[in-house]
């Protein structure tokens, strides 16, 4: 039977947790442009081109950010627009069989175009003008014309690395973003510093903030029905401290777990594996969004990647460091079988969504790992926290001390149907007694 958990608020538990997911999608994209923009020399319509993430003794420490992507050289930029002020992208010429695209998502992070030479076979490189829609701006003449529903848009750049980073990265810096002139454009939204182990709660529901956070277009078509429940929780925020202490409290103790569950079992589980699923934009699905910005924000497509978590080991326990876990692919059935992209596999950290340090930072394997195949020309991937003297380091992934919870992440680029339809998955990772 619904409750109401909060003493002088009509609202049951659901209530409250649907909203408070459901408006944490848009605050985790407003902690990013904060995170973006306090960097030195960032800026709206000024396109960042970050370095490699390099794994290898010689590469460093890990990164210190959530759910890092090791297989691609990525740009990024905060695009700003107004009715008489596009932005104007410039994408290179990609050499034939070079994994890129230009992703560009709105306040929600919800998908707006990507741009490459499956999206658009006609135009798959030149010059793009970004235009507030139903704007009548002036472009220059051969700019393709994408148009983008409120005033603030996110860019990403992403070039396939292979096996030539130097390569990738003169790639990369080909890619350019610019204003046409000086757009007005609304200072950030201020917000209280979060972390994914520790949310924010009634912040969330401060009358101005919400109301400048909710003025963002949603394509989710679920706004309406949420509007209600976030103008109640407002009110009883705004109301007493005491309220705001309290759901401080509720979010703590029962929607962030309740969250936490769920994004574990947005799909069903195969092997100890969930999937993003094909899917080519988060439509209602306003759970599987919010899950998507707090675990690896600026997801994309089915169409360009299917993510598939890793949950359990082969027994249904939750992994943790300090059991020793074989991972056995079969001969014609590994990951890059089932791509036309390519493929990788990181561990880590959970629900921080960091990589593992480790003293040889080593935190994936890829399409371009030489790994050391089995007798039948499979392969053996083992996750330890410490490597056997048996195993080649290529197929090791190291793991976090003993009892720390992790996951694995295993990306695959352009996906073939059955990755989509979802009639192959990974293989269970098998613990060791």
């Amino acid at each position: 039977m619904p409750t109401n958990p909060l003493t002088g608020l009509d609202l049951t538990d659901e209530q409250i947790t649907q909203a408070w997911v459901y408006v944490l999608g848009r605050y985790l994209v407003v902690r990013q442009e904060h995170i973006d923009l306090a960097e030195p020399d960032v800026d709206y319509n000024i396109l960042k081109h970050n370095p490699p993430v390099l794994a290898g003794t010689g590469a460093g420490s890990a990164p210190t950010f959530v759910n890092p992507n090791l297989d691609v050289v990525y740009s990024e930029a905060w695009i700003a627009v107004d009715e008489n002020t596009p932005a104007i992208l410039e994408v290179p010429p990609v050499p034939a069989g070079t994994y890129y695209t230009a992703q560009i998502v709105d306040e929600w992070a919800e998908i707006v175009q990507n741009v490459n030479d499956r999206t658009l076979p006609d135009h798959p490189n030149g010059t793009y003008a970004l235009c507030l829609t139903g704007s009548d701006p002036q472009m220059p003449e051969d700019a393709y014309r994408i148009d983008l529903p409120s005033k603030k848009a996110k860019l990403l750049t992403r070039v396939q690395i292979v096996d030539d980073v130097d390569n990738a990265v003169a790639l990369q810096h080909r890619f350019a973003v610019a204003s046409s002139g000086t757009p007005a454009v609304d200072p950030v939204i201020d917000l209280p510093a979060f972390t994914n182990t520790a949310p924010a709660a009634s912040a969330l529901f401060d009358h101005s903030r919400l109301r400048r956070a909710m003025a963002a277009p949603d394509r989710s078509g679920r706004g309406p029905g949420m509007i209600p429940l976030l103008n109640a929780l407002s009110d009883y925020v705004e109301a007493d401290p005491a309220n705001a202490a309290a759901l401080d409290e509720f979010v703590h103790t029962t929607a962030f777990p309740r969250f936490l569950y769920l994004m574990t079992h947005l799909s069903e589980a195969h092997n100890g594996w969930t999937s993003t699923g094909d899917r080519d934009g988060f439509g209602d699905d306003v759970g599987f969004r919010t899950a998507a910005n707090f675990a690896g924000i600026w997801w994309n497509s089915a169409s360009e990647a299917i993510y598939f978590p890793l949950q359990t080991d082969a027994a249904g326990v939750e992994p943790a460091g300090g059991t020793l876990y074989r991972q056995r692919f079969a001969p014609g059935d590994g990951p890059g079988d089932h791509v036309d992209g390519y493929w990788s596999l990181t561990v880590y950290a959970y629900p921080s969504m960091m990589l593992v340090p480790n003293p040889a930072a080593r935190y994936e394997v890829s399409y371009r790992s030489r790994l050391t195949l089995d007798g039948d020309g499979g392969f053996t991937l083992v996750y330890a926290t410490e490597r056997p003297p048996e195993v080649a380091e290529e197929n090791w992934l190291p793991l976090p001390p003993a009892g720390e919870r992790f996951t694995a992440i295993l990306r695959t680029y352009l996906p073939r149907p059955e990755v989509r339809t979802g009639a192959w998955t990974p293989p269970a990772i098998v613990a060791e007694t």
